[in-house]
């Protein structure tokens, strides 16, 4: 199996609609990845605002790429990811095999570039393995917030290979999109709503699709808890604040966290110091002092530790994160998602 196949495979893509404001966008990354031979250009800068859809959007045409293209590799990773992979290898003296792996690439994806202001050394980095890449005949794909124009403290030649690909915006959508994304969302998930409920929620404000699944998805689940319909009553209450939060715990927490990082409670709760264990146990950790009222010693015994402490570090430590990783908040919000928590 290919490492593009087996990329694939652990992302999680949800359905996904072409509107209107996605279609140039769309043709663009379509071009791109669809191309037999090299496609010309060899890279496209997607940018717009936070929870646009442009992740959505990229992973969206992966799996036809993987059919037209099988064998070859590929990479989705955030800025964010890079820098610190690349700081890794600097620190352990393996640049020459971390240049290897992501040189190598037939498609690169990375998300979120904005992040890597004032970076200079990650952003020769990338400027080099860019070069690299299209020299070969590969494909980069990159995400932003903001128009190449507006990258404040990145390198001059990085940007200007960046306005050398095509630069394509995806706009806040306006509400007729709104509506029929939320309308394509309902009757994928199979939830119970009215056209003229759903209007309500597009109307309530420009949002974008990211709050808008999360918020149809926890609608949902506070209607289930509460054993209510999703009726204008309930969605008026729900969008006003007025429905009360359900009660959460740290178990229930924690097998929500559980389940978003693909782990389990014996892990999370082990003395296990890997990093795939200890992000998962620090959001737990987090989320529990934020939405229970349980003491910090309650929760730490939870968690099999000897010290309050390391709760206070674990909250201090994805508050940071949570600031610099568009990743992280997506997956927090998720947990919250889940758990029936507004997210508004």
């Amino acid at each position: 199996m290919s490492r593009a196949v087996k990329q694939q495979q652990s992302m999680s893509v949800k359905p996904f609609k072409i509107l209107k404001e996605y279609q140039y966008a769309h043709t663009a990354i379509s071009e791109l990845l669809h191309e037999i031979d090299t496609p010309d250009p060899q890279l496209v800068y997607l940018y717009g605002p936070s929870g646009c859809g442009k992740t959505a959007l990229m992973t969206s045409i992966l799996p036809e790429f993987i059919e037209l293209h099988p064998g070859l590799s590929l990479k989705l990773i955030t800025a964010s990811e890079f820098a610190a992979k690349f700081a890794a290898a600097s620190t352990n003296n393996r640049i020459p095999e971390f240049q290897r792996k992501f040189r190598s690439l037939d498609l690169l994806i990375l998300e979120d570039i904005q992040s890597l202001a004032n970076r200079v050394q990650t952003q020769r980095e990338l400027l080099s393995l860019l070069d690299e890449i299209m020299k070969q005949g590969g494909r980069v794909l990159i995400s932003s917030t903001n128009p190449p124009g507006e990258l404040l403290h990145f390198q001059k030649k990085l940007v200007n290979r960046f306005h050398g690909g095509v630069c394509a915006l995806i706009s806040p959508l306006k509400y007729q999109s709104r509506l029929e994304l939320l309308t394509f969302w309902a009757n994928f998930e199979q939830i119970h709503i009215q056209k003229k409920e759903l209007s309500s929620i597009a109307h309530k404000k420009a949002i974008s699709p990211r709050e808008l699944y999360a918020l149809l998805t926890q609608l949902q689940t506070v209607s289930h808890i509460n054993q209510e319909p999703i009726n204008s009553q309930f969605v008026k209450q729900y969008l006003e604040g007025n429905i009360e939060t359900p009660k959460t715990s740290i178990s229930k927490i924690s097998k929500a966290v559980c389940r978003e990082f693909k782990t389990s409670l014996q892990e999370i709760r082990s003395a296990n110091r890997s990093q795939q264990i200890v992000i998962p146990r620090q959001c737990a950790m987090f989320l529990s002092r934020e939405l229970t009222k349980e003491s910090l010693a309650k929760i730490a015994d939870y968690f099999n530790r000897k010290n309050h402490s390391t709760v206070i570090h674990a909250y201090r430590q994805i508050q940071r994160d949570l600031k610099k990783s568009p990743g992280l908040r997506q997956q927090v919000s998720r947990i919250k998602q889940r758990l029936g928590i507004y997210l508004f």
